[in-house]
């Protein structure tokens, strides 16, 4: 096998460990809340300037703050708009890495939300110049690569009672020698 020692991190709810070799780092650890924001079969979707996935509204959470008051100030600060935040609807984790092949896991804790007056027939302003926004039936979250992409399946099967579990991480098991 490759050499050098393994050692133990842990990478995901409760116990569940993950392998890594000495030496490496762990994973940085984003913590969100997004916002699922649908009307007539549509759903709000952000996406950053020069990549190709799209993303649910929301965003870090920051110290001291409490997810619903994350999501609030997030949407506001992306679109100057006073979303009231509804239903938990779930978590989804998702593993990554980034162009220098830095491993990051995040924790998308997802929740609806509504804001008065606003329509999917009118387009929604970003206030953040590297974020644009676009309301995409339901049925073309894969042509519009939403990510995480378990998102997709839960997004468009209705809504079932309980909250969502989904995550893009492999399921280790256990250690193998």
């Amino acid at each position: 096998m490759g050499g050098g020692k393994t050692g133990w991190g842990v990478t995901g709810a409760g116990s569940r460990l993950r392998s890594y070799r000495v030496g490496m780092s762990f994973p940085r650890t984003h913590l969100l809340a997004r916002a699922v924001i649908e009307q007539d079969g549509h759903i709000l979707l952000a996406q950053a300037s020069g990549h190709t996935n799209t993303f649910l509204p929301g965003g870090h959470l920051e110290a001291g703050e409490g997810l619903a008051r994350c999501l609030t100030r997030e949407l506001f600060e992306e679109t100057g708009l006073g979303f009231s935040v509804g239903a938990f609807l779930g978590v989804v984790e998702h593993e990554w890495r980034d162009k220098d092949g830095g491993v990051h896991h995040e924790i998308n804790h997802l929740f609806a939300a509504t804001c008065e007056g606003l329509s999917r027939r009118q387009a929604v302003r970003a206030r953040e110049a590297h974020l644009t926004f676009e309301w995409v039936f339901l049925d073309q979250l894969d042509a519009r690569q939403l990510e995480p992409s378990p998102l997709r399946a839960l997004l468009t099967r209705g809504r079932t009672p309980g909250a969502w579990f989904a995550s893009t991480l492999p399921n280790p098991g256990p250690e193998t020698r």
